[in-house]
C-alpha cells in the first residue's frame, strides 16, 4: 500500500469513524494537533481534565492531514508550542499526560498537581531530599524546622524568585499579593529571599 493510498483511505474512512462515534456516544470533542492551533497551556490541560465528552485527537504526519478533513470536521486546533514534530502523535500524548495528572486520583497526592510549575503562573520552588547535607550543600534550615507557615512563605518566595530569574513573562499573568510584589521589588534591587 502506498502512502497516497493510505492518505485516500484516511480521507474517506475518518469522517465515517467520527460520525459513528457521534452516533454511539453523542457529542465528541475533536482536536487536531497542529502548529496553527491555540497554544496548549496548564489552563488548557485543566480544561481537558474536566472534559465530560469523549476526546478524539487527530494527528497528522509529516505534512499534516488533508485540508478537507480539517474543513469537513471542523476540529478544535491545538499546538504544543512553536516547533515542528514529524507527527502529531507525541503532541497528543503530551496533552493526555498533562491533563490526566490533574484528574483526582491519578497522582498519589492531588496537592502535588496544584503546586506544580504553571499551576498559579509561577515556576516551582526548589525541592530537597535526604541526606540533609550532600557534598557540602545543605537543605535550607527552614525546610527542616517543622514550621509549616515559614516553609510555605519560603516556598512562595523561592517560586517568585525562580520565576523572576528564569521566566519573568509568567509574572504578568500571576495572581500576586502585595507581599509578593514587595518580594519582587526586593529581587529587582538585588536583594535575596
Amino acid at each position: 500500500m502506498t502512502s497516497q493510498t493510505m492518505q485516500c483511505d484516511i480521507l474517506t474512512l475518518f469522517p465515517d469513524m467520527v460520525e459513528d462515534l457521534r452516533a454511539r456516544h453523542g457529542d465528541v470533542r475533536l482536536v487536531l494537533m497542529t502548529p496553527q492551533g491555540r497554544t496548549f497551556t496548564q489552563a488548557v490541560a485543566a480544561e481537558f481534565a474536566t472534559e465530560a465528552r469523549r476526546v478524539v485527537f487527530i494527528s497528522g504526519h509529516y505534512e499534516g492531514i488533508d485540508e478537507r478533513v480539517r474543513t469537513g470536521l471542523a476540529p478544535e486546533e491545538l499546538s504544543i508550542g512553536d516547533y515542528i514534530l514529524t507527527g502529531g502523535e507525541l503532541a497528543a500524548l503530551i496533552v493526555v499526560d498533562a491533563a490526566a495528572r490533574l484528574i483526582p486520583g491519578v497522582l498519589g497526592d492531588q496537592q502535588s498537581a496544584e503546586a506544580d510549575s504553571f499551576a498559579d503562573s509561577l515556576l516551582e520552588y526548589p525541592h530537597y531530599t535526604r541526606p540533609p547535607v550532600f557534598r557540602g550543600m545543605a537543605v535550607p534550615e527552614v525546610l527542616r524546622s517543622g514550621d509549616h507557615r515559614a516553609i510555605r512563605a519560603w516556598r512562595r518566595a523561592q517560586a517568585l524568585m525562580n520565576t523572576y530569574a528564569k521566566r519573568p513573562d509568567l509574572l504578568e499573568r500571576a495572581a500576586l499579593t502585595p507581599e509578593d510584589r514587595q518580594l519582587l521589588n526586593q529581587f529587582s534591587r538585588g536583594g535575596d529571599a
